[in-house]
């Protein structure tokens, strides 16, 4: 059963709310004046959205290991609920991450508490593939230290050189970290 709200929090949601579009505004496809900015190219992906169990743990190897800034963290919207056919007994919130140079919430977090969430499947249906500029084996060792199993380390030529990292996350989320070779 879903917990009944305060008339603090209901204050706070509606706040939250209420901020909502000028925190989006608030960089990557805006200018300074809040003004939203059509997409120079269609088709434009505005940002990927993804469901975990636990936000913390989360966090814990999006923000923490692999470096994505956290631009907010608030309950998610209804609507939200109702893309990803949550539950209406479950509580749910949002975080918004982007990479040091991109825009507000490239990626987008949301938490799904007090419902079971459905399992992993044995197809990924999806693979997030991310660039990185660290050693591979100093982040293959966060990677085993965080508890997860490294799937393969790739070292690849062609088309480009490369080494490759290959796991999946506590949500069964498959991930492709990718260290470009430097040029000499």
């Amino acid at each position: 059963m879903k917990k009944s709200l305060s008339l603090f929090q209901h204050i706070l949601i509606g706040l939250t709310i209420l901020a909502a579009p000028i925190a989006t505004y608030a960089g990557g496809h805006t200018d300074n004046n809040l003004a939203p900015k059509l997409a120079s190219v269609d088709p434009y992906l505005h940002r990927t959205n993804f469901v975990v169990a636990d936000m913390d743990r989360a966090l814990r190897l999006y923000r923490d290991i692999l470096g994505f800034e956290v631009n907010g963290i608030m309950p998610a919207s209804p609507l939200m609920d109702n893309i990803f056919e949550i539950p209406a007994e479950a509580d749910t919130r949002i975080a918004f991450l982007s990479s040091a140079e991109g825009g507000f919430g490239e990626i987008a977090i949301t938490e799904v508490k007090g419902v079971d969430l459905p399992p992993a499947q044995s197809i990924f249906p999806t693979v997030w593939i991310i660039e990185i500029q660290r050693e591979i084996d100093d982040m293959v060792a966060q990677l085993e230290a965080e508890g997860l199993e490294i799937k393969g380390v790739y070292d690849l030529k062609d088309p480009l050189p490369r080494v490759e990292i290959v796991f999946t996350d506590h949500d069964g989320h498959r991930v492709l970290l990718m260290r470009l070779a430097r040029p000499e």
